[in-house]
């Protein structure tokens, strides 16, 4: 069921691509009919040697296996009429089997050394510890009594592991370059990766066996193995190691690789080579304790793009969500870490109250899931998948690639009614087609697609959630307020298997309406009409499994997924009059769309009666028929498309047929919404299908399931065109996006292409895409330690600046590499860009050689400056000396003529003073004195205007301006002497910087 509700990654061996850009338009391949753009697709098994040649002659015109790297080239090299698609669609990992190889009881509450002291064994030996009731519960990883070990047992040794895989010899010489290494489940192309950045620069894993093998020394000797001539052994027996390696692709060659150098570090490596079934039921369907297993090369394809991861992390990291060793089935030895469970689940349920809060528990839990090193990543591949060049109406998903849930809808060849797709395979005994618990492979989870529409998906460039059969409105009172719950709302009550209202004061963090106008009226693939009975049994069915105390019990792993979503919902008011759904559920996110995504948990993929007769098949008649749900160990998994289920479905509902006590129990699933004539009806169509098509799988998607023959391995959909249907060709058409790109990138600093410990410099990265843009950086050091990890500053819509100012290039080492991680992002366009650059500082001798440049073009500055300076003091002085020389020429005349005015003017005087005299004389008896003394004044002024006369004839003379010239030529001299002596400085400045490193 988590499959068909949201978008999920599936088991499979995957090839990942590069996303490429541009999009086009369909525009005249609409159509007005109603259905998928062709009439009949056909599904057929290829092996992937025969790809080429099916492609080139026209026996296929898709094929939805990723090719092997050079398939792709011969393909591009030598098929003139194909046309490759890549996107980033494919992870690789190794699980390792973390089990111990004892669990024993202890009674009393002791602690961890007195049950170690107790059972005789080494401290270290014991990998998981707990205390219930009166007991002590105690697991070892290496038990001396049995002689047992189990390596991976040991975090340590698992951890050991990250440096025994060679990611860059796989991405480079395995890979051809298609891929790019992964050190967590998230890869660089997904779009939450740009909130954990640093901490998976952190632990970007070198290839180092010395160091794996340093690692593994300690933790196996510290529980009592020892190396013999190179050989490790525990108890006097060889540590072997089961190692199951898929054969299908790559993981072959990188099993291998990876195999071999567990031998060099001493351990009995037994490869156990397996296709897809054989691997599946043996790694996922065995008790981890019965170690049939130790390591798996498992793979993955995305089902789609997400902007923002709230259950993948769970998925490869937390035991609660299953697809951790044990797997929840409570039969087996299961991976148990308590921490990981609750952040994944506070993050899985939207137990946080802002952005900010779920990023910090995203991180945290990031980093302890890389810790614990149960999977151990290994790459993301850039998938690339092949069609004809006659194929249009591809929408190129950048989490899908070309297997995206669009593109069996939209595909098409212009004048042929059907296309035939190639797929690695159809029928496989590692999955079954049941809505509960199948799926869980890319080859059925593709053909799905064609057959299914769910409520909600994401968007294919985005991963933004969005409507597809069904609209909705969303309205929250989160993150911490509450909406009541009106009291027409009702809960399933899986003790009396009835709908009853909720009890009042029920409050809820958002309601979410749903628009069923697409669905409810809408018909089923056998003609029958989709009402509000299938919405509302669906959700009864939901709620059963995962809390009724018998069938979760029977089904442990789809109720250990199912609990955390459903136990949010806290009421539904099933509207059929108007043809809504009205979700109420204690759940807050960020971004709305996801709040409308989680309250879409139970898709409407079949009608009431077949999960009616499933339940009755796989759960009530468990004994009798030997069905499960979902993969079990000495059982089968049922399906609805195998023949010999099929029988058994068809038989089962034959006595459904005027069965009033099957009709009550149905109807009180699906809230009263029956009538005995619509399921008397319901019952002969799907009897008149199974006999028609000869498989159960009813659905309402563009297919029509008309053919699964599992023997041809060959699989055969309809176009459904029913008037009710609501889409036509183009409505889920997109094309290829623009995608993000990393441009180029330019260093400024004082020393080019370099930057200079201790001076400033600043990088301009150009990012290419869809506005707006955004630019997150990452320095490395040689080490692996992050030095800084932010976000560039943007100049304009594509450019972006990295400063690095001169307090943080100060703590440089010279002539050092640094690295410098640059991520790119759209808001539009969800996929990331990511590009590694090597940044060098320079070396000593280039920064002594830039100061002694630098100090020569300051002397050059400085001596230029002082020599205009001079210049301009010598045109000063010679303007001064003409200005002077004409001042002295101006005064002398003007002197000249005062003196004469002066002199008439005291010729006048005396003559007045000889005419006074004489007319005095008379009286000279009496003032003889006082006309001496007058006499007397009058001489000593005539003196003093001489006097001064002189003085003035001799200003501003050319001996003075020579005086001037004399001293500024002293200046100058002593100019140069300082600057020789800064020379001399700075050449001992030099010589100490030199000896500093």
């Amino acid at each position: 069921m988590k499959l068909l509700g949201k978008l999920s990654l599936v088991l499979l061996v995957v090839v990942l691509t590069a996303v490429i850009p541009v999009v086009s338009n369909i525009g005249s391949a609409q159509a007005t009919q109603p259905g998928p753009a062709s009439d009949q697709i056909t599904f057929t098994r290829v092996d992937l040697s025969q790809v080429p040649d099916a492609i080139g002659s026209g026996q296929i015109d898709m094929y939805y296996y990723a090719l092997r790297p050079l398939q792709a080239q011969q393909i591009q090299q030598s098929v003139p009429n194909a046309t490759l698609w890549q996107a980033p669609a494919g992870l690789m990992d190794l699980i390792l089997n973390p089990a111990p190889v004892s669990v024993v009881t202890l009674n009393g509450t002791l602690n961890i050394k007195q049950a170690a002291a107790a059972l005789g064994v080494p401290l270290a030996a014991i990998v998981g510890f707990s205390v219930q009731g009166n007991q002590t519960i105690v697991e070892l990883g290496a038990n001396p009594n049995t002689s047992s070990i189990n390596p991976f047992a040991f975090k340590a040794v698992r951890w050991a592991m990250n440096y025994l895989v060679d990611r860059d010899t796989v991405v480079s010489q395995i890979l051809k370059g298609f891929g790019v290494p992964m050190y967590t489940f998230l890869s660089q192309y997904d779009p939450t990766y740009t909130i954990i950045a640093d901490i998976v620069a952190k632990y970007e894993f070198r290839y180092d066996p010395s160091y794996a093998d340093s690692i593994i020394t300690n933790a196996l000797t510290a529980v009592g193995a020892q190396k013999v001539g190179g050989t490790w052994y525990y108890g006097g027996k060889p540590i072997t190691i089961n190692f199951i390696i898929r054969i299908e692709d790559e993981r072959y060659d990188i099993g291998n690789m990876i195999a071999t150098d567990l031998k060099l570090l001493g351990f009995n490596v037994n490869i156990l080579p397996m296709r897809f079934t054989d691997a599946i039921n043996t790694v996922y369907g065995t008790d981890p304790m019965e170690f049939q297993w130790h390591i798996y090369t498992e793979g993955w394809g995305k089902g789609g793009v997400t902007k923002w991861d709230t259950s993948s992390i769970a998925q490869y990291g937390a035991p609660w969500f299953g697809y951790m060793p044990g797997w929840q089935e409570p039969s087996f030895w299961n991976y148990q870490n308590s921490t990981i469970d609750d952040l994944t689940t506070r993050i899985y349920m939207g137990n946080f109250t802002s952005q900010a809060e779920f990023t910090q528990l995203y991180r945290q839990a990031t980093e302890m899931i890389i810790q614990e090193s149960v999977r151990i990543w290994i790459a993301t591949r850039l998938d690339t998948w092949v069609t004809t060049s006659q194929v249009q109406g591809i929408t190129l998903d950048l989490g899908a690639g070309l297997r995206g849930i669009w593109n069996v809808r939209e595909a098409f060849i212009p004048g042929k009614s059907s296309l035939t797709i190639g797929h690695l395979w159809v029928y496989t005994a590692g999955d079954a087609w049941n809505y509960w618990g199948g799926f869980q492979s890319v080859y059925y989870f593709d053909q799905l697609y064609a057959t299914y529409d769910p409520m909600v998906w994401n968007h294919p460039f985005n991963g933004e959630p969005i409507p597809f059969r069904t609209s909705y409105i969303v309205n929250t009172a989160g993150p911490t307020g509450k909406l009541d719950v009106p009291s027409n709302a009702v809960m399933w009550d899986v003790n009396s298997k009835q709908w009853v209202p909720v009890p009042n004061g029920t409050k809820a963090t958002s309601m979410v309406i749903f628009d069923l106008s697409k669905l409810i009226g809408t018909k089923w693939h056998n003609g029958m009409t989709i009402t509000m009975a299938d919405v509302a049994a669906v959700w009864a069915y939901s709620f059963d499994i995962a809390f009724d105390p018998v069938y979760s019990s029977l089904e442990p792993r789809i109720a250990s997924n199912l609990q955390p979503t459903l136990s949010l919902i806290k009421g539904l008011v099933f509207d059929a009059q108007n043809k809504r759904l009205i979700v109420y559920i204690d759940y807050w996110f960020f971004d709305t769309n996801y709040i409308a995504s989680m309250a879409a948990a139970a898709g409407v993929a079949n009608p009431l009666e077949i999960h009616t007769v499933t339940w009755q098949l796989a759960l009530d008649q468990r004994n009798q028929t030997n069905l499960v749900l979902y993969q079990r160990k000495g059982y089968q998994w049922f399906s609805l498309v195998y023949p010999d289920h099929v029988a058994l479905v068809k038989d089962t509902l034959q006595t459904y047929l005027n069965n009033q006590t099957v009709f009550q129990k149905a109807n009180a699933y699906a809230d009263g919404f029956l009538t005995m004539d619509e399921w008397n009806a319901r019952i002969q169509a799907d009897l008149n299908w199974i006999n028609t098509y000869g498989n159960a799988w009813i659905s309402q998607g563009p297919f029509m399931l008309v053919k699964f023959d599992k023997d041809a391995q060959q699989a055969v959909y309809q176009a459904f065109r029913d008037p009710t249907y609501p889409f036509k060709k183009g409505d889920w058409y997109f094309g290829k996006p623009i995608t993000t790109l990393i441009g180029g990138y330019t260093l400024s600093s004082v020393i080019p292409d370099k930057i200079l410990p201790g001076s400033p410099a600043n990088i301009t990265v150009t990012v290419n895409g869809v506005p707006p843009l955004h630019l997150e950086y990452i320095i490395k050091d040689a080490a692996g330690n992050i030095l800084v990890a932010d976000y560039a500053q943007q100049i304009n819509d594509t450019a972006f600046q990295i400063t690095l100012p001169e307090n943080f290039t100060t703590n440089l080492d010279y002539k050092s590499t640094y690295y410098l991680i640059l991520l790119a992002y759209s808001d539009v366009i969800a996929v990331p860009d990511m590009r590694r650059v090597e940044l060098a500082t320079a070396s000593t001798a280039e920064a002594l050689q830039y100061m002694n440049s630098l100090n020569q073009e300051a002397i050059s500055r400085l001596s230029n400056a002082l020599n205009q300076s001079i210049n301009d003091i010598y045109t000063k002085i010679s303007n001064l000396n003409q200005q002077m020389s004409t001042l002295n020429t101006s005064l002398t005349s003007f002197i000249k003529e005062q003196i004469q005015s002066v002199a008439s003017i005291l010729e006048g005087l005396a003559d007045i003073a000889n005419a006074t005299q004489s007319s005095l004389a008379n009286f000279q008896s009496s003032t003889s004195n006082q006309l001496s003394s007058l006499s007397s004044d009058v001489s000593s002024i005539k003196s003093t205007l001489a006097s001064v006369q002189t003085t003035l004839q001799g200003v501003a003379t050319s001996s003075d301006v020579e005086a001037l010239k004399s001293q500024v030529s002293t200046l100058q001299n002593l100019v140069y002497a300082t600057l020789g002596l800064v020379v001399i400085t700075l050449i001992l400045g030099g010589i100490a910087l030199v000896r500093k490193k």
